[in-house]
């Protein structure tokens, strides 16, 4: 696969979104675009997919002048997590805890004791997604727990991701011969190719087709203060909005000559 990276600059300045050129020859070496004519187009392909996988995290914090009684209430809720799994028969090894941190808090306690601050993050990862209600559902609404965030996902991601990409190759030489035809050319092959990364479209994504935008002012879906989520969307799968986008250049070929008609006999 040749990149494109070398006629970016200049495709983009030139093309205006994919405008047609027919080039004249120059040595190669005076000049990094092809001496040969050529379209460049953009393909795009969109999906939406429901997730079939999820992963859930969160932090547990507990302060105390004393850190071990701290410490006890992390151990606490973790353990009130595992058997929260247990119940829904989602592995325990499913669930990832980081080492405890320790601080000492600003504010002081009402003795005067200086208060430490202690926090381990959790990562679960949710095999099955019909059990994201309950889990995600049991674990929110645990004192001591806050900063969530989700992530939905599919299993078969790369295969999805190579169909996004097989569309949105097809769609780009659609263009093409569409543009080519327009112009009085035949079109030849694919000269050079490159892919945008896979998108998961939402509010991060500035270019969106209108339909795969997410309403403005939406609520965030990582890092969310417990007293701040909306429970029924945070427990709610979210389907997965899916784009891709691959830049491909084409060479422009001749047009046949027209086969000459028979001469009509009188």
């Amino acid at each position: 696969m040749l990149k494109l990276k070398p006629l970016l600059p200049i495709l983009v300045a030139g093309f205006l979104a994919a405008a047609v050129l027919a080039l004249p020859a120059a040595p190669a070496a005076a000049s990094t675009i092809p001496d040969y004519p050529f379209v460049h187009v953009i393909g795009n392909s969109f999906r939406v997919e429901m997730p079939d996988i999820a992963a859930l995290d969160f932090q547990i914090i507990a302060a105390d002048a004393d850190p071990a009684a701290a410490r006890a209430v992390i151990e606490a809720r973790v353990a009130e997590v595992r058997a929260l799994m247990q119940e829904l028969s989602v592995d325990p090894e499913d669930m990832v805890v980081s080492d405890v941190r320790q601080g000492v808090r600003k504010e002081r306690a009402p003795d005067g004791a200086a208060l430490y601050e202690l926090s381990a993050a959790v990562k679960i990862n949710v095999r099955n997604v019909a059990n994201w209600p309950r889990l995600a559902g049991g674990v929110l609404g645990k004192p001591n727990v806050d900063s969530f965030a989700a992530d939905f996902d599919l299993s078969t991601m790369d295969k999805v991701n190579d169909e996004l990409v097989t569309e949105a190759v097809m769609d780009a030489r659609r263009r093409a011969e569409v543009m080519a035809a327009a112009s009085g050319r035949r079109l030849g092959p694919a000269m050079a190719m490159t892919t945008d990364a896979l998108k998961k479209l939402g509010t991060r994504l500035g270019l969106e087709r209108e339909e795969f935008k997410a309403p403005r002012g939406g609520r965030r879906t990582g890092n969310q203060r417990a007293d701040e989520i909306d429970r029924d969307t945070f427990l709610a799968v979210q389907a997965l909005k899916l784009g891709q986008s691959v830049d491909v250049v084409y060479r422009l070929e001749n047009a046949a000559p027209a086969k000459l008609r028979p001469a009509h006999k009188p």
